[in-house]
């Protein structure tokens, strides 16, 4: 999305020239534009912002994404936000022929859209769930109440729609990688992590194994510091051991929907 220029406060990216990413190593909307740009070999200048150190929410960077949120795309000058734009965007803008991940039809883009919509509504619940299973985050946790499972319903739904989708192609839209395969890789990689069943969705799963192999998209899965990626291991391992698992959630959540079912 590109954002209104009365909205950008923080002026000198305005004069900026190329290309600027501002993001975070373990964002998983970070993380689909850095595949992206591997995935075309576009270089471009990097801006970390440390979102452990809340520098999202500095008046500077509020001055250009006033959400508070990572990635932030600056392209000579202009401000674009939102991953799922921003990814449409680079390819729409940068991709050389033969090489774009844009679906080729009218029909099949729309159709991409409708699926890019849906990954960007579980959104708030794929921060419940980081904060709940991966992150050390106790303001955003969710209660053990088991109406507050209903988050992991929501994602059963849509990974049963894409399921459904894989069994009769071998991506999400037909035979090949577009970009709703990137955007969506980066949520099962992260339902993935927090101990989701993705082997109830068995085509979901093999399609999962298969796109996690290609290189551009392994590299970027464990990237970030060592000392990070190491403390979400062991804040995961700690939930598990006191009990609080996605997947024992998940087993609640099951046991829930098949009595009110």
């Amino acid at each position: 999305m590109l954002l209104d220029d009365s909205l950008v406060t923080t002026r000198e990216v305005t004069d900026w020239q190329g290309l600027h990413l501002f993001h975070f190593d373990l964002s998983s909307c970070s993380q689909k534009v850095r595949i992206l740009f591997n995935e075309l070999g576009i270089g471009f200048e990097s801006h970390p912002i440390n979102l452990m150190r809340d520098e999202q929410r500095s008046d500077w960077y509020l001055g250009i994404n006033p959400r508070g949120e990572v990635p932030v795309l600056v392209h000579d000058g202009a401000v674009h936000t939102e991953s799922n734009d921003i990814i449409q965007y680079i390819d729409l803008h940068f991709a050389q022929p033969g090489r774009s991940f844009l679906p080729s039809s009218d029909s099949e883009r729309q159709d991409m859209q409708d699926l890019m919509d849906l990954e960007n509504e579980l959104h708030q619940d794929l921060r419940t769930l980081t904060f709940t299973y991966l992150a050390p985050d106790v303001k955003n946790r969710v209660s053990n109440a088991n109406d507050d499972l209903n988050f992991i319903g929501r994602f059963n739904s849509a990974l049963e729609t894409l399921d459904q989708r894989l069994q009769s192609r071998p991506f999400l839209l037909r035979d090949r990688l577009t970009l709703l395969d990137i955007s969506w890789f980066i949520t099962l990689y992260r339902l993935h992590l927090a101990g989701y069943p993705l082997e109830d969705h068995p085509k979901l799963a093999s399609y999962f194994d298969r796109i996690k192999a290609r290189p551009t998209f392994a590299k970027e899965v464990v990237a970030g510091p060592l000392n990070l990626r190491l403390a979400t291991a062991i804040y995961r391992r700690l939930n598990r051991v006191f009990g609080r698992s996605l997947a024992s959630d998940y087993l609640r959540w099951q046991r829930n929907h098949a009595t009110t079912n």
